[in-house]
């Protein structure tokens, strides 16, 4: 047996499929920024429930989850084929050479083996399928939403065939079905997940899942859904064999052999690696400057340049593999005609981040002021600055609802008068009931039927079209009555659509779409979301830090530096420890934990937790307009 450090997993196939080097990081566990991921572990979370519902269809499962033994698991799954014509065996393990695979669900049936991995990801079977054997599938190949899925069950394949060949082995992917209606077995409620403070995994390691109802509601569950993958597993065999035998020929007995990559070829991995992080105190490795040496290192790094890995096309050669042939990592040694072909709105986008950059200095144009001046008139005062909290999870949270369906927990608004005074209101469900047509209720008697309405993004119309469809569809499915005059208003709202289906609202301005066009601030580099803007004008903008409406943001840490607004949000006591929120998926954490599992004591600080969360949200788009207007002359309201 091999040491199980010199072990490829499918978790390292999975990791380092397309970059050999990552394999030297993750085996010497240097810093990850998915380490602290939050969105990460909500949708792992989400898989180990949609798991254990997979697994309840196979009732008699021998699990082997407990043992983390390579070998030792090896032994068991060994064994347990050979007992028997016929067994289920949970977490089987499959070993070959340095190769190694754990299987979540492994059915053997005489002299076949099925191997079922399970995902939390979805299929619709109501959509249409480019090739009429398996949403898997096109004509040519595999999709490419489903490929890292389908090399995952190739790895596995091939190992379990290597380690078994006396059975013959046929795969598939257990997803969850889109179109299915849950009913109360199937929602969040009924799961618990616990992990042990002694699992060296920590947060992420496999947690133990409680199920509050009976299990054999779920023996016949619909919300899974089996896709034959053997086809799809032929057509990336060769490359997948290949791959895997490459990386197996990188370890070590402790680790894995150094690999330094190819920039000019890899770049485009390396600006959304997980080893991108920057050196700390507590840990002073970092796999990016170990790959980019002293290219690690400039104020306009190319990896920062706007949407850097769509810039080839026919009309514009990629520039970048020039760039670092040159030992320059710096998007200010291209020239304007290098960063895209010239109708792109993703170029525009790149030229104002290089002429902001070239300046270094904020660029704010009048055209961005004109646009944002006109909407006095039209659609006019008063103004509401509104952002959403709603998830969509795997799990819905009430009977009735699709998985993945939106659920609207959460609004705030501030609004801005013609008289200059600024209000708050703000709504949050607290209780077990479906909130999505209390929540559009009340955003009505705050929204009204006249003014502009802000936004930051297209997240609060996606959000308000599924709430009008629930409202149409909501007798058919068993979801609360509501007024019928509300579906007119959300419609009235969002608009009429337009040639190509989107929806064109008479009152809707969105504020990043004017961001995306005008603004830019170095500190933005190539991004432009809120939790970006916001901290790049709060720091230049003293006027605005010691604004009576956003004092009380204005806090410094223990050096004297002023704090990010969101990094002042409290955290509060909850249970043995303290909580934050101060980001989405914070929020829907805090949220679900209000709704399924808050006793009293706790309730009170989610509650606080959530709506000083969002209210900021409203707020910071409010900071943003006054900025870019200089309209300091707001006031915030007596209530």
């Amino acid at each position: 047996p091999f040491p199980a450090m010199s072990l490829l997993t499918k978790s390292d196939f999975k990791a380092c499929a397309d970059c050999a080097t990552r394999l030297y990081f993750r085996k010497e566990r240097f810093p990850s920024a998915k380490d602290d991921d939050e969105y990460l572990q909500l949708l792992a979370d989400g898989g180990f429930m949609v798991e254990f519902i997979a697994k309840a269809q196979y009732p008699g499962g021998h699990d082997l989850a407990h043992i983390k033994s390579a070998d030792e698991a090896f032994a068991r799954t060994k064994a347990l084929l050979g007992a028997s014509q016929e067994v289920i065996i949970f977490e089987a393990a499959a070993n070959h050479e340095r190769f190694h695979a754990r299987i979540d669900i492994l059915a053997k049936r005489q002299k076949t083996l099925h191997l079922i991995e399970v995902k939390s990801s979805s299929v619709d079977p109501n959509d249409e399928a480019d090739d009429a054997r398996s949403p898997l599938l096109t004509k040519n190949g595999v999709a490419s939403r489903w490929l890292p899925y389908v090399q995952d069950v190739a790895f596995q394949t091939i190992v379990l065939m290597k380690a078994f060949p006396e059975y013959m082995v046929v795969p598939f992917l257990a997803v969850v079905d889109k179109s299915f209606v849950a009913t109360e077995a199937e929602t969040l409620g009924k799961f618990s997940l616990k992990r042990s403070s002694a699992n060296p995994g920590g947060k992420h390691s496999r947690p133990e899942v409680t199920y509050l109802g009976d299990t054999t509601a779920l023996v016949n569950s619909k919300i899974i859904k089996l896709l034959e993958a053997q086809e799809a597993v032929k057509r990336v065999w060769e490359e997948v064999e290949q791959k895997a035998t490459e990386l197996a020929g990188l370890l070590t007995e402790s680790s894995a052999r150094w690999t330094p990559p190819d920039l000019g070829h890899k770049y485009r991995e390396c600006r959304e690696c997980e080893y991108r992080t920057a050196p700390t105190e507590h840990d002073p490795r970092s796999g990016f400057v170990q790959c980019w040496g002293k290219l690690a290192e400039s104020p306009a790094h190319i990896l920062d340049l706007h949407r850097v890995s769509q810039i080839e096309s026919k009309e514009c050669p990629d520039p970048v593999p020039g760039l670092l042939k040159k030992n320059s990592s710096t998007y200010l040694d291209l020239t304007k005609e290098q960063l895209g072909k010239a109708d792109s709105a993703w170029t525009k986008r790149r030229i104002i981040q290089w002429d902001g950059m070239r300046a270094n200095r904020e660029q704010l144009p009048r055209d961005l002021q004109r646009e944002l001046q006109t909407h006095s008139k039209s659609p006019g005062y008063p103004f509401h600055f509104m952002d959403f909290e709603a998830c969509n999870i795997s799990l819905p949270h009430h009977a009735g609802l699709h998985p993945y369906e939106r659920v609207a927990f959460q609004w705030s608004c501030h609004t801005l008068k013609a008289d200059n005074s600024v209000w708050h209101h703000e709504w949050l469900n607290e209780d077990l009931q479906f909130p999505n047509f209390r929540f559009a209720q009340e955003l009505r008697k705050r929204v009204g039927d006249t003014g502009t309405v802000y936004v930051w993004s297209h997240y609060e119309q996606g959000t308000l079209k599924k709430i009008l469809e629930q409202l149409q569809l909501g007798k058919v499915r068993g979801l609360p009555d509501t007024d019928p005059e509300l579906a007119h208003w959300i419609d009235s709202l969002l608009g009429p659509a337009d040639a190509r289906g989107k929806r064109v609202s008479p009152r809707i301005r969105d504020l990043h779409d004017l961001a995306y066009a005008y603004y830019f601030h170095p500190r933005m580099k190539g991004r432009t979301s809120i939790k970006v803007v916001l901290p790049a004008i709060w720091e230049a903008d003293e006027k605005l830090r010691n604004h009576p409406c956003f004092k009380s943001y204005h806090k410094m840490d223990e050096t004297g530096n002023i704090l990010e607004p969101y990094q002042t949000l409290d955290a509060l006591p909850l249970g043995d420890g303290e909580d934050e929120v101060r980001e989405g998926t914070g929020a829907v954490r805090v949220y679900q934990d209000l709704i399924f599992n808050s006793d009293a004591a706790d309730k009170q600080n989610r509650v606080k937790l959530l709506k000083q969360y969002c209210q900021l949200d409203t707020a910071a788009m409010l900071m943003i307009w006054v900025h870019w207007l200089g309209r300091y002359e707001i006031v915030p309201a007596i209530q």
